[in-house]
């Protein structure tokens, strides 16, 4: 596949970026709390498949991600996790911006092997909202690369 012109892969970014927001409901935060969701436990190396997770009444709000064996059939892994520094909530779009850089940037390149801008391999990014910072102290962007295609590997190290 040949890769996408800049102007085109950011602007796949951004709207991967704006679609899957971490937006917890004020019920998906009871459930996190409470431990049927668990969008507040994943890490590096869990894989699932993107439209699975979107799957739920609430919309663009996440409260659980339904994890796959990497092995599996899926299409999405995360790859890396930003603590945010404490303080105030520092807004949506804010927030958005710092995903968008870190989520493409140079933990992109390590862990697929190629520059975010040439590579066939996407990235998106689930974020705090304002209330999981404030009632759950989340302050983690959570990166993860998706392919078109289902694959049943990791994509650390693609190289495309």
């Amino acid at each position: 596949m040949p890769s996408l012109s800049r102007a085109v892969r950011g602007a796949a970014v951004t709207a991967a970026a704006a679609s899957a927001v971490l937006s917890l409901s004020a019920c998906d935060l009871l459930d996190s709390v409470l431990g049927s969701g668990n969008v507040m436990e994943i890490g590096v190396g869990d894989c699932f498949t993107e439209s699975e997770m979107f799957t739920s009444d609430a919309g663009d709000e996440v409260g659980d991600v339904p994890l796959v064996d990497c092995s599996e059939p899926h299409d999405s892994e995360v790859f890396h996790v930003e603590e945010l520094p404490d303080g105030d909530f520092p807004g949506a779009e804010s927030v958005n911006a710092s995903m968008e850089e870190v989520c493409t940037g140079p933990a992109f390149q390590e862990f697929v092997g190629v520059d975010f801008m040439e590579s066939e391999i996407y990235a998106s990014g689930l974020m705090p909202t304002v209330e999981s910072w404030d009632l759950l102290e989340d302050r983690e962007i959570l990166c993860y690369v998706f392919s078109e295609e289902p694959i049943s590997e990791s994509l650390q190290g693609a190289n495309r």
